[in-house]
């Protein structure tokens, strides 16, 4: 009871300072009506996009392809008008790592070209090989005694096979009024509803390496004993994920811990191959009959810049220019697609709506930026360096900057539309973000979740006791056909999502930078991570 009491006198609290808010705050529907005329009428994010993911290519973090990236969007910042733009360097990442090229075919006893990709941060094939194919299960130390002295040379399956069944359910989906307004609900916990099981980044490594079972081989053991026999190269199954040709592609399985020169050049060339492909190839040696592939991996590995970077522009602002609103996603990508969907749609929308607001002539009064994080697919690296450098925490000690921040706003769920904003708890800004939203509300944003969404570069900012939001996207395909996968590519963009999602962020970023006053934070947290 005393529970159900502090929790009712904490919501009657919060419901009067949303009700008081809400009735101080105003939508500009005379600026949203011009952001929306220039924003889809006049859009330019499919442009920005198409040449980010097309032309530049995947963007692996700190290889020589990202930098080039990298210096194209400092030239366009600067070509739609942004002002003090830097390419700011962030943190230490290790080695330079690109693929180059990859061929790989079954040649016996049937010839089939493969689908497949090099795993990041491994090492080349010597040149062209033409090697017989085996299977290698090794479930413990006594299993490594019959492959001694039979892999040198050899093309190495390592993984079971990855059966598949029909789809009866559509990959791509939008949300309901239903699933929208089961978002908008709080939920206090309690024995309703299913489990939710969280994962973290080292179990997810120790599954990967096996070190989940003390009693298995582990990962590191598997790979020193394929490099001691010689194995010439390492076939996994699309990183366990994927079917009809779409493949998950990874990178060799430590290399979130090691992503040294050393470490890339002590592994074994390794690729991820289509699933239907793998499982033909393994079926095939099941039966007894000799598999022979023809393979040949060219990956660039260089030691040249052990540092990743991050991109910044601006609108500077006017009588509030030391306060600060941001808006940005991700720049950084897997290599197996062209990293459109995740998350160069969310770059281009950021950048866009920069766009918007200089097209239209806004002169905000506080300053606008927008940032392409890098580092992400890494933990978040990239925004939680800037958010270390240029505004601290109160557990570190704060910088200047922290108490002139007003909020950050991401995009990072694919190239669904917005729907709304999930809200980080922060029931302050409720009232403040239907005000902004309503001049939205025929394009389907209207909904608040008070909770959060995980695994965005908008959680460096909440977890500093900042203002972090991610809006809430329809999910289309993402889950299933594009993150992470060798489809990741600009046929997954839908062209009017984008538009709307550039608009919104544009709305947000102009009545953030406008008002009074900054955004209202929520209570300061009492734990760090």
């Amino acid at each position: 009871m005393r529970f159900v009491r502090s929790f009712s006198f904490t919501a009657a609290v919060a419901l009067f300072l949303c009700s008081s808010l809400g009735a101080q705050e105003k939508a500009d529907w005379e600026a949203v009506s011009k952001i929306r005329e220039e924003g889809l009428q006049r859009s330019q994010v499919m442009d920005i996009v198409g040449y980010m993911a097309d032309v530049l290519g995947p963007r692996l973090t700190a290889s020589p392809r990202m930098r080039e990236a990298q210096e194209w969007a400092q030239q366009k910042m600067a070509e739609i008008g942004l002002e003090n733009v830097v390419v700011e360097r962030a943190g230490e990442h290790g080695v330079n790592w690109d693929n180059e090229y990859v061929s790989l075919h079954m040649i016996e006893p049937d010839y089939q070209p493969i689908i497949g990709y090099a795993k990041a941060f491994t090492a080349s094939t010597d040149g062209k090989i033409v090697a017989d194919a085996v299977i290698v299960d090794v479930q413990s130390e006594e299993d490594f005694a019959q492959y001694r002295g039979e892999l040198a040379g050899k093309v190495v399956l390592i993984a079971p096979p990855l059966y598949t069944e029909p789809h009866f359910t559509p990959d791509a989906i939008r949300h309901t009024e239903e699933s929208l307004e089961a978002l908008s609900r709080t939920t206090v916990g309690g024995e309703q509803g299913g489990q939710t099981v969280t994962v973290t980044m080292q179990q997810l490594a120790a599954m990967r390496s096996g070190g989940a079972d003390a009693e298995a081989v582990s990962r590191p053991d598997l790979d020193a004993f394929l490099r001691d026999e010689g194995g010439a190269l390492v076939v996994d199954i699309g990183s366990g994920r994927g079917d009809d040709g779409v493949l998950l592609v990874g990178s060799r399985h430590d290399s979130r811990g090691d992503r040294s020169y050393e470490g890339v050049m002590n592994s074994l060339p390794e690729v991820d191959i289509a699933t239907e492909h793998y499982n033909r190839m393994y079926r095939i040696l099941e039966r007894g009959i000799p598999v022979t592939m023809e393979a040949e991996v060219r990956n660039r590995i260089e030691n040249s810049d052990p540092f990743f970077y991050n991109v910044v522009g601006e609108i500077p602002g006017t009588d509030l220019a030391d306060e600060i609103v941001i808006v940005g996603g991700h720049y950084d990508s897997w290599h197996g697609g062209t990293g459109a969907v995740d998350n160069a749609s969310g770059c281009a929308v950021a950048l866009e709506a920069a766009r918007i607001l200089k097209a239209i002539g806004v002169q905000p009064r506080r300053t606008i930026r927008v940032a392409f994080w890098s580092y992400e697919e890494g933990g978040l690296n990239g925004s939680r360096e800037y958010v270390n450098a240029h505004f601290g925490n109160p557990r570190d000690g704060t910088k200047p900057d922290y108490d002139r921040f007003s909020g950050y706003f991401n995009m990072d769920n694919g190239t669904g539309q917005f729907r709304g904003v999930y809200l980080q708890e922060n029931l302050l800004v409720k009232p403040i973000f239907e005000a902004w939203m309503k001049p939205l509300n025929d394009l389907g944003v209207q909904t608040l979740a008070p909770g959060n969404t995980s695994g965005t570069d908008h959680l460096s900012f909440d977890r500093a006791g900042l203002n972090g939001w991610q809006f809430i996207q329809d999910r289309i395909d993402y889950r299933p056909r594009r993150h992470h996968t060798n489809m990741d590519v600009v046929d997954g963009l839908v062209p009017e999502d984008m538009m709307v999602n550039a608009v919104v962020m544009a709305t947000f970023a102009y009545h953030a930078a406008m008002r009074d006053e900054l955004l209202p934070r929520k209570a300061p947290l009492t734990s760090w991570r």
